[in-house]
């Protein structure tokens, strides 16, 4: 017992020697530049790292609606005295095209293993410099009602293709076991992680090259999964009211059960399984892989947030120092647990805490093994908004699939001009 306690005695004295060598060497202020759903972990870690570090946090939460162009207007701007940026993915190309964010590579050498390497990779230049520190992951996901499916005598675990998709939405029709097959989220902008951009993936459509040229007006899986849309409509086995609905809408018109299917986010869909506020049908939504074409078993678009350090930051090293506590095992088990998003630390995959209170979690996961990120092209935001108004016109029946497809590729060789 003696011994028991003087091992205790030094294990604490060392502690705090280490906490006040790590006081010593940092100090003075860091800006954080951060949406509000990061709200909940800088609450708890902030205060824990002020206490560890000495060094003061002030954190700034803009809405999802205003970061973008508050982010990209402060940057412009010189920094405004931020040192660390988050950089969600659907704005990273454009982000860090910019030349503002200091490479980071020392902060992750050594330890690439332990991080999601699609993440890792996305969140790097041409040069292989890392300016985006990962933060959290997560996919467009298929979630399905079971008791739609049961009275519409479909077994969900035979849904491999987007054929067999088709085939179920014909006998939820049939039986009306079901309002619709789909509410698509078509409105900007859901339309593409969320909608028409996952499943042309999950067709095996081909957009762009690597060079930006078009691809989608002559690919034919591009062509199928924009059929989709205009047969689905035609036929009825989508929600016509999917064109004004972001994906956030569509979760709530899912989660009245008059729906069959949902295409939607790693937030989206552990709501639908878990959030009686949000979703009345919690216990018959399930996750399964969002289906394949055949020659593969599934695909999807990836998303993810990390954390920028600005080259005009005085404060680099503290910055670092801040990052990698807000993104420590703990912090980032926090996010997941009250976040809604995906770890991007490797282990925490297999956490059981995690897969405990998330429903499907071992399904979601497994979903960013058949995943990627959205093409690395500094006008992609701007597309997206045009391809989504491509999708509303066939919905409503103004567009056939190909004529929609031939003039987003003449709007796209605009937005191209203009962009050079």
């Amino acid at each position: 017992m003696k011994k028991s306690i003087a091992l205790l005695i030094v294990l604490v004295a060392i502690a705090a020697l280490f906490n006040t060598a790590f006081a010593k060497e940092l100090s003075g202020e860091v800006r954080v530049l951060v949406r509000p759903d990061e709200g909940a972990v800088f609450e708890k870690y902030v205060p824990l790292f002020e206490a560890e570090s000495g060094v003061k946090v002030v954190v700034d939460f803009v809405s999802w609606a205003d970061i973008t162009s508050k982010t990209l207007t402060t940057l412009a701007s010189g920094g405004g005295g931020y040192d660390v940026v988050m950089i969600p993915s659907a704005d990273a190309t454009k982000l860090m095209a910019g030349g503002w964010f200091e490479p980071i590579n020392d902060m992750i050498a050594g330890e690439e293993d332990l991080w999601l390497k699609t993440v890792v990779d996305f969140y790097s230049d041409t040069d292989g410099n890392l300016l985006g520190f990962p933060w959290y992951s997560g996919a467009s996901h298929w979630i399905y009602n079971k008791a739609i499916l049961d009275k519409a005598g479909v077994d969900p675990a035979g849904l491999k293709t987007w054929d067999d998709i088709t085939a179920a939405c014909a006998k939820v029709k049939e039986t009306q076991a079901g309002d619709f097959c789909l509410t698509p989220s078509i409105k900007y902008p859901g339309n593409f992680y969320y909608g028409w951009g996952s499943i042309t993936k999950a067709h095996g459509g081909k957009l762009f090259d690597d060079e930006a040229n078009i691809l989608f007006d002559q690919d034919p899986a591009t062509l199928k999964a924009t059929k989709f849309y205009e047969d689905g409509a035609k036929l009825g086995y989508l929600n016509p009211a999917g064109i004004g609905l972001s994906d956030y809408e569509t979760l709530i018109e899912y989660g009245t059960g008059k729906t069959a299917f949902m295409l939607n986010s790693t937030w989206s869909a552990t709501q639908s399984m878990t959030n009686k506020e949000l979703s009345s049908v919690t216990e018959d939504s399930f996750a399964m892989l969002v289906p394949g074409n055949g020659e593969f078993l599934s695909d999807t678009y990836l998303y993810a947030g990390a954390f920028g350090i600005l080259k005009s930051s005085e404060n680099k090293d503290a910055a670092k120092a801040f990052i990698k506590f807000i993104t420590s095992d703990d912090a980032q088990k926090d996010h997941a647990l009250y976040g809604g998003n995906l770890p991007t630390r490797v282990a925490l995959f297999t956490d059981e805490d995690i897969a405990k209170s998330w429903k499907g979690y071992d399904v979601l996961s497994d979903q960013l093994n058949y995943g990627g990120f959205a093409p690395k092209i500094e006008w992609f935001d701007e597309w997206r908004m045009v391809a989504a108004t491509a999708i509303q016109n066939v919905v409503k029946g103004e567009m056939t699939a190909e004529d929609a497809l031939a003039w987003l590729a003449k709007e796209t060789e605009q937005i191209k001009a203009d962009a050079e």
